[in-house]
């Protein structure tokens, strides 16, 4: 599948994702939403290839994205998640079908999806992933799988293996898989991940990238170099650049701190994959 749409002139992918809908929503008010993403887009888009938004509040940050050449990746499912004894559902928006999201000004079409290989629906997410494969297909865009893994009760959890198993199961449904960082820096050395990021550059024949999943930056950006050395394609960054901006009361104070230090943290990871 074509990702020039996604990718530098090094074939390279460096996306700024602002997705992020009911997490974000504990951060700022649903009123500003769609002023927040559009804000995301006019700052970040100088230093990515493309944007990661979601198609609920998105649609002018879409128009700031197109403005500026951009790769434009929207998200099929919904907001988080339904929890069963069967394990975490992705659940897929109704209305917003991978057609819809083309007409939108979709580049490429994402996909998060919860995963654990012992979860009694692991099947289930497999093809739910299938669906969303072949709708992308059917109108010729490039898939984007965000594997999420998470802990089953009465099984032995490892985040890296998780991961690992993630991909093996999905790296053959879609173009680009998104990674999360094998180690919780916070309380792991950042380097134990290197086995991991290895195995997953050796085991599949497709560009995967970094998430950044709410790391602080300073580990965040360490680690992509990591991962970078390892075979990684590029990153999806969100909270590691701005998740502090909720720390500042006013709007004004918030905005400030995502044109100077937001920014400032976007250039750095960017030149990363000049």
């Amino acid at each position: 599948m074509e990702l020039s749409s996604l990718t530098n002139a090094n074939g390279y992918i460096k996306i700024a994702a602002f997705d992020h809908r009911d997490s974000l929503q504990k951060l700022i008010s649903k009123e500003r939403m769609s002023e927040f993403k559009s804000l995301c887009a006019m700052l970040f888009s100088r230093y990515s290839t493309a944007i990661l938004v979601d198609p609920e509040y998105g649609a002018e940050a879409i128009k700031i994205a197109q403005s500026q050449n951009k790769g434009i990746l929207l998200g099929r499912e919904k907001s988080g998640y339904t929890d069963n004894p069967n394990g975490r559902k992705t659940e897929l928006y109704e209305k917003f079908t991978a057609l819809k999201l083309k007409e939108m000004g979709a580049t490429a079409i994402k996909l998060l999806i919860y995963y654990n290989d012992d979860a009694e629906n692991a099947n289930d997410q497999i093809e739910l992933v299938k669906k969303v494969s072949a709708e992308s297909k059917a109108i010729n865009l490039p898939f984007l799988v965000e594997p999420i893994t998470y802990p089953v009760n009465g099984h032995y959890y490892h985040k890296g293996d998780s991961i690992i198993k993630a991909v093996m199961a999905l790296k053959d449904h879609c173009d680009i898989l998104k990674i999360e960082y094998p180690v919780d820096p916070e309380i792991e050395n950042t380097e134990n991940a290197l086995p991991y990021l290895e195995q997953i550059s050796q085991e599949i024949n497709i560009p995967w990238i970094l998430l950044s999943r709410g790391m602080k930056f300073k580990n965040y950006k360490h680690a992509l170099k990591l991962a970078k050395n390892s075979g990684c394609s590029g990153f999806a960054v969100g909270r590691a650049v701005w998740q502090e901006f909720s720390d500042f009361n006013s709007w004004e104070d918030k905005v400030k701190f995502m044109k100077t230090v937001a920014v400032d943290r976007m250039k750095e990871l960017s030149e990363i994959w000049n």
